[in-house]
């Protein structure tokens, strides 16, 4: 039996792929250390400068002790700087995540199958690709237009996960709300049809761009009704700024972004937002900085990652003059204080309030994280078992989680 280590940098979507990837490995042996290995597999994402440095940096560090194992390199990297890598490293491959498993029964002993393993959380690839033509973005670059898979195809994975144990299913994809663009049913319906598996699980809704679901807003609201929807929406924004959105063709106003906001608070009780910010793009001004702090604290989301802005070769952005180092620093700073102050004046109001929710993973000394029907963690300090569903009682808050105990 071959023994095949699976590490994974980037998006959900990368995690989805690595895991299906280690379910495609039955009958070889998934291991979590680069020692015990005898392949090892680099998922991999460059979405930005600083991300793409610590993969090669880690591509080397692999590479110096690879000895007789073999080193795959997938994701991402794999077609743009598979020439590269290459030229450096005879001796590795590259290949699509698609083609890893099929290589690896090809050149490698395999045993009987095994028995699947179960996790509480599966996550489940519902689309690749990106309908927008961000300036600054390289993901279109690499992975193209939307490819969205079929509904059954979909379902019958989903149905498979909860089936080996899952309890919450997240449906992952650069960009959900474009899913179905080139198969003529959309997000809603994909939703309605997995709501309908008899298991008895949770569907996390991924990151969904603002522009590719404005059009279909108010039958997104109707899918995120069931109650087996997380009340948990990814929208985002980059800016607050209008000037910057247009330099930045993200296809979406600001007026957009607070409108869906709005009429999600008005139709889910209690639904987590989460948004993401770019600071610093080239010529962002002190002003339109000012418009992406009012933002935050208006809309006042519970989960916010924020990004300096980073210039990828071959997009539009590319070309334009960058904002100083120290000024993207500076200001990915102010917005992270801010975020954080108005995160724990958000999350107090949660102190009292008791939830039904799911056991996920163990958190540090010897405490469980449960994630309640908003999608909101919840760290428990004892030992519970996973994939549970509890009655909790929120007793204390940080800024980016609620402390709580058993009723």
């Amino acid at each position: 039996m071959t023994s095949v280590y699976v590490e994974t940098y980037g998006c959900t979507l990368n995690q989805s792929e690595s895991e299906e990837l280690t379910l495609q490995l039955n009958g070889h042996r998934v291991v979590e250390s680069t020692e015990e290995a005898h392949v090892l597999v680099l998922n991999t994402c460059m979405v930005i400068g600083t991300t793409e440095k610590k993969i090669l940096r880690r591509v080397d560090t692999l590479y110096q002790q690879l000895g007789e194992r073999t080193l795959i390199i997938t994701g991402c990297m794999a077609g743009p700087l598979a020439d590269r890598l290459h030229a450096l490293y005879p001796a590795l491959k590259t290949m699509r995540i698609s083609g890893v498993a099929s290589y690896i029964d090809a050149h490698f002993s395999r045993s009987a199958a095994s028995a699947p393993r179960s996790n509480v959380t599966a996550k489940v690839t519902i689309a690749q690709g990106c309908g927008g033509s961000c300036s600054y973005c390289i993901v279109k670059l690499i992975r193209g237009p939307v490819k969205s898979r079929s509904i059954a195809a979909i379902t019958r994975d989903v149905e498979q996960r909860v089936q080996n144990g899952a309890k919450q299913i997240f449906l992952t994809a650069q960009d959900g709300g474009a899913y179905g663009l080139d198969l003529g049913h959309r997000l809603p319906d994909l939703v309605e049809a997995l709501c309908e598996i008899e298991h008895d699980f949770k569907l996390r809704i991924g990151m969904m761009n603002v522009s590719s679901i404005l059009d279909i807003a108010e039958d997104l609201l109707k899918a995120y009704k069931h109650p087996r929807v997380y009340r948990f929406v990814h929208l985002p924004v980059q800016s607050g700024s209008d000037r910057i959105l247009e330099l930045m063709e993200r296809g979406h106003t600001v007026f957009d972004f607070k409108h869906i906001v709005s009429s999600f608070r008005h139709e889910l009780r209690d639904v987590t937002v989460s948004t993401d910010f770019i600071v610093g793009f080239p010529s962002e001004t002190a002003e339109d900085f000012r418009a992406t702090l009012d933002l935050l604290r208006e809309v006042a989301p519970l989960k916010v990652n924020i990004t300096r802005f980073s210039r990828r070769e071959g997009t539009k952005a590319f070309s334009l003059s960058p904002l100083t180092g120290r000024v993207q620093k500076d200001r990915s700073r102010i917005l992270t204080a801010e975020h954080h102050r108005v995160a724990w004046q958000r999350n107090c109001e949660y102190i009292g309030k008791s939830y039904i929710a799911l056991a996920v993973e163990r958190g540090k000394n010897g405490s469980t994280i449960l994630y309640n029907d908003n999608y909101r963690p919840i760290v428990v300090p004892r030992e519970l078992a996973l994939g549970v569903f509890y009655a909790v009682c929120v007793t204390g808050v940080t800024p980016t989680y609620l402390i709580g105990s058993l009723n």
